[in-house]
């Protein structure tokens, strides 16, 4: 099998590795952790969380929050959504950094500017999130986003962190981008 490709964000150990494929869009067979779990790629923990989340409609969100101990991978299974994510690592070289990308199976036609990485490209997108960094997923169309998680950690609810939108620094912009506003409701879950 070939190597995956690694693709740094703005955001200091963010990156969207491509992983590759056997077989071809119509049948093909997707690794998620190729080579298995007993060592996820640098997660160097010994309890390992698998775990998945869905949100359909355009008008709903996912995550916004962050973990200061829990690093993630995430998979995206079906649908297509905007992720914002957020430097709030104290003492990181990119703390305030906000970035945002598309992860979809199919590519969307409207990319509103940002990257995007389908399963449609060839290869399997893998979106890695390491603790303290902010992350909320929006659904750009009314299709259910599926996504599966592997996190370094066991679950915890004392390691979640709910920023307001207002101070993850240019959120709204990029909400604008897409034509998404939040509301009270959402907001405070």
């Amino acid at each position: 099998m070939a190597t995956k490709q690694v693709i740094p964000t703005p955001i200091e150990g963010v990156t969207v590795e491509l992983q590759p494929m056997i077989g071809t869009f119509q049948g093909s067979v997707i690794h998620m952790m190729p080579g298995g779990v007993q060592n996820p790629e640098g997660f160097g923990q010994d309890t390992l969380d698998v775990y998945g989340f869905t949100a359909k409609g355009k008008n709903v969100f996912r995550g916004g929050h962050y973990h200061p101990k829990l690093n993630e991978l995430f998979f995206t299974l079906t649908g297509t959504a905007l992720w914002i994510l957020s430097d709030f690592r104290e003492g990181s070289s990119t703390q305030g950094t906000t970035y945002a990308l598309i992860l979809s199976i199919d590519k969307p036609l409207e990319t509103h500017d940002f990257p995007v990485y389908a399963l449609e490209d060839g290869t399997f997108p893998r979106l890695r999130v390491p603790a303290g960094v902010y992350h909320a997923v929006f659904p750009l169309t009314d299709e259910r986003i599926t996504t599966v998680a592997i996190g370094s950690t066991a679950y915890d609810k004392e390691d979640y962190r709910y920023p307001k939108p207002e101070d993850v620094p240019g959120m709204q912009k990029i909400l604008n981008k897409i034509g998404f506003t939040l509301t009270n409701e959402q907001v405070n879950k």
